[in-house]
């Protein structure tokens, strides 16, 4: 055969297929269009449970309204995922369905880093400072920070914090915590974060009587150095419990107080 014939035919056959691949891509797009919604399955990117698939169902059904019966093509699958993200505790959301008539959607929720209680009052903060509101019936096993938090955070609230200052008193409670966490020592040891009204954090040691004021949450390692150097080189010549509190919140200084002063 000659080759002029064999290109041709190959053409002809490449045509045919693209041809019949074109009228059936089409009849799929037109079943689907004609396919309506015949229920929801819900999926969660990860192991935390803010929400469940019964909260994800109810408000879907009180923001979004009837989606089962509706043709497929018409459901309004980014408006969803915006309804579904606009939760505090849901990062990110994808919708999509399928030609069987299942409405997905999978979830991906916020997790929480620290916690953030003042009395009755508290809240979460991701890893990068954004703000959520505590959970009716999960309580996530995360560092707790409690005392006077100097935020006003209303109830509800979701996002940064609303001021520079806190902000960056978040953030550097948050680079506190990552050192913390990243040395077997004071992970094991710190017992309590406490906070005064001015932002000044406290710490408690596992079998220390003394507070450890560290003041703002900054210079972490430096001031972390310094509680060290005290429970070496004052603490084992002093009586236990004879120091009240350690502060160790200016430049190259150890300052302790006694109980009875």
């Amino acid at each position: 055969m000659k080759p002029a014939v064999r290109y041709t035919l190959a053409a002809v056959a490449a045509g045919l297929f693209l041809a019949g691949m074109a009228l059936l891509y089409g009849h799929v797009r037109r079943a689907h269009a004609q396919a309506v919604c015949t229920g929801l399955e819900v999926s969660f990117a990860d192991s935390l449970r803010f929400v469940s698939e019964e909260d994800i169902r109810g408000y879907l059904d009180t923001r979004y309204g009837a989606y089962v019966g509706e043709r497929l093509d018409s459901v309004q699958l980014s408006r969803i995922e915006d309804l579904l993200e606009s939760r505090s505790s849901v990062i990110r959301c994808e919708a999509w369905t399928t030609d069987d008539g299942l409405l997905h959607v999978d979830v991906a929720q916020r997790a929480p880093a620290l916690r953030f209680q003042d009395g009755n009052r508290g809240f979460y903060v991701d890893g990068t400072g954004f703000i959520f509101p505590l959970h009716e019936t999960f309580t996530a096993h995360v560092t707790t920070v409690e005392g006077s938090i100097p935020i006003e955070v209303p109830d509800g609230y979701k996002g940064e914090a609303q001021t520079d200052f806190g902000r960056e008193w978040i953030a550097g409670i948050l680079d506190m915590s990552r050192f913390l966490s990243a040395s077997r020592t004071w992970q094991r040891n710190i017992t309590k974060i406490r906070v005064r009204a001015n932002g000044d954090v406290l710490l408690t040691l596992e079998g220390r009587p003394e507070e450890f004021l560290i003041g703002q949450p900054e210079d972490i390692p430096d001031k972390l150095a310094r509680i060290g150097r005290y429970l070496s080189l004052i603490a084992p010549y002093k009586p236990e419990g004879y120091y009240k509190t350690v502060n160790v919140k200016y430049n190259q200084q150890i300052i302790c107080r006694q109980k009875d002063t």
